[in-house]
Parts: structure tokens; sequence; C-alpha cells
């Protein structure tokens, strides 16, 4: 499955630590490691910029970077980089649920994933499950 770059406009430190352990998890699964070059590349940066990031975030204890030899997330990094990824797959859902094209649902659940509290996520995923169970509710909402 070959993923889009990431839409990425970080907002503050919270924000882009968030989409770089993200960016660090997607690339682990689908390639078995993590490059600062594959990195750079699927954040649309420097290779400088995620050298310096990725320093923070091992400094921070959310990855371990040994130098040419690659990056691993630590459990508070692969925690974090899940409930992120967690979060965007909810929002998608019900954007494409409600009828946005799934490349808009993409990047505006990218823009909108780290300015929600964690209790209106988890009601938005019940929102989203009940929507999904029931066509005709999502069907009526289309036509109004």
């Amino acid at each position: 499955m070959t993923q889009e770059p990431r839409v990425v406009t970080p907002r503050g430190a919270a924000e882009a630590r968030e989409d770089y352990l993200e960016t660090i998890s997607d690339l682990i699964q689908s390639k078995g490691f993590a490059s600062v070059s594959d990195i750079a590349e699927k954040m649309n940066v420097s290779k400088s910029s995620a050298t310096s990031i990725i320093k923070k975030l091992d400094k921070e204890g959310y990855v371990i970077h040994e130098r040419y030899r690659g990056l691993a997330l630590t459990e508070s990094g692969r925690n974090l980089a899940a409930k992120m990824k967690h979060y965007h797959e909810t929002l998608k859902r019900l954007l494409v649920t409600l009828g946005i094209p799934e490349k808009i649902a993409q990047e505006d659940a990218e823009r909108i994933e780290h300015g929600l509290h964690n209790r209106s996520l988890l009601r938005l995923r019940e929102l989203v499950d009940y929507l999904e169970a029931n066509p005709d509710v999502v069907q009526k909402l289309k036509s109004e």
C-alpha cells in the first residue's frame, strides 16, 4: 500500500512531536525501519530539520536514535504515535462517512487531530461507530 506524503503544518512543538512520531511509526510498520532521510521525505522537510526534531524526541524519551543506525520508538513514543493515528483515523472515518472525498478527509483530519481534547475524540469515535452502523441516518443527513 503506497502512502501519500503527510500533509503537515506543525503549529507548535507538541504538534510537530505528534506528527513525527506518527510518521516514524508508519515507516517502521511499512518498511521495518525509519531513517532520517525517509522521515524528511515523508514530512516534506530538510534532513537537517528532521535530524533536529529527532534529537529532541530522543532527549524527551520518545525515540532511541543511534547515529547512522536508525531509529526505534520507545514505549511512550509508540503509545503517543498510536493515539495520534487513532485520532486521525477517527476523524477521517467521520468525514468520509459524511460524504467528504477521502483525499480531503485525509488532509482535514491531519489539521484537526491536534486541536481536540481526548474526551471530544472519544465522543466523535462513538458518533462514527453509530453512523457506520446506521447508514439510513447518514443517507438522511446527506439528503437534507
